[in-house]
C-alpha cells in the first residue's frame, strides 16, 4: 500500500496542465487521402513513363492564366476523385537541419505542372522552376517538395493549431519515415506536447493529431534507401 501512495505522489507532482501524446494517429481526411493517392500514382506513373496513366491524372487540372501583366486572372484547380484540391507552398515553413539535403533539380516534382512537363518530354528528366501554385480563395493544403540524400533526414518547423494532418510520399523506389514533435504554450508555460511518428518505411507515411492553440511543429522526414529520393510534404490547413 506504501508502494502504491508513493506513485500518486509522484504523478501528482507534475503539471497539472501539461499532457503527453504519444500514440500514433494516422486517419486522414477524404481530400487528403485523394491528394495522397495523387501524388503516389504519379510518382509511380513518372518511372514507368505510363503516359495514360499521368494524363488521367491531371485530366481535370486547370493551370492558371495571367494577364500581359503576370497578374493572376485565373487560379488553377485540380480536381481527382471528384475532390477539390487547392494548395500553395508552406507559408511559414523553416528549415531547422537541411544540411542532408539534395538539390530538387532533375528529381520527380509531383505537382500538375511538373506531371505535365514530364509528359510533354516523354519522361525525360527537365530542370523545372518552382511549380505553379493553387491560388483559389480557398486554399486547403500547404506542401512542400524537397530531395534527400540516401540514409540521410531532415528537420523543418512550422506552426499551426486544431485538427492538423499531415503526409509525406516518395518518388518510385522509395522508403521514407515521418516524425513529428509539437508544443503547445499559455503564458510561456507548455500545456501540451505531443510526439507521433510513422515508421514502417513505406513510399507514404502520415500522421493525424489535434492542438487545442497554435503552438510549434517540428517535422523529420528521413530517407531509409541507398538512393537520393524527391518527396512531397502535405499539410492540411
Amino acid at each position: 500500500m506504501k508502494k502504491i501512495t508513493f506513485i500518486i505522489l509522484i504523478l501528482s507532482a507534475l503539471p497539472l496542465g501539461i499532457k503527453a501524446q504519444n500514440e500514433q494517429s494516422s486517419s486522414l481526411s477524404p481530400d487528403m487521402e485523394a491528394f495522397k493517392d495523387y501524388c503516389i500514382r504519379v510518382a509511380n506513373a513518372a518511372v514507368t513513363c505510363n503516359t495514360d496513366d499521368l494524363s488521367s491524372c491531371i485530366e481535370k487540372w486547370e493551370p492558371a492564366e495571367y494577364d500581359g501583366d503576370g497578374n493572376l486572372t485565373k487560379a488553377e484547380k485540380l480536381i481527382y476523385n471528384n475532390e477539390e484540391l487547392e494548395y500553395t507552398a508552406f507559408s511559414d515553413l523553416v528549415d531547422v537541419d537541411v544540411s542532408n539535403e539534395e538539390i530538387l533539380g532533375m528529381h520527380f516534382g509531383f505537382l500538375p505542372e511538373a506531371v505535365d512537363n514530364w509528359i510533354t518530354n516523354k519522361c525525360e528528366a527537365v530542370e523545372l522552376a518552382d511549380a505553379n501554385m493553387l491560388r483559389g480563395d480557398a486554399v486547403n493544403f500547404e506542401y512542400t517538395v524537397r530531395a534527400l540524400k540516401p540514409q540521410c533526414k531532415a528537420t523543418y518547423s512550422t506552426r499551426s493549431a486544431g485538427d492538423i494532418e499531415l503526409f509525406v510520399v516518395a518518388e518510385n523506389g522509395g522508403k521514407i519515415t515521418l516524425a513529428i514533435h509539437s508544443v503547445e504554450k499559455k503564458n510561456g508555460e507548455i500545456t501540451n506536447e505531443t510526439t507521433l511518428s510513422d515508421l514502417n518505411g513505406g513510399q507514404s507515411a502520415q500522421l493525424a493529431w489535434s492542438m487545442d492553440r497554435n503552438g510549434d511543429i517540428e517535422i523529420t522526414v528521413e530517407n531509409l534507401t541507398e538512393k537520393e529520393i524527391s518527396f512531397i510534404m502535405v499539410k492540411k490547413m
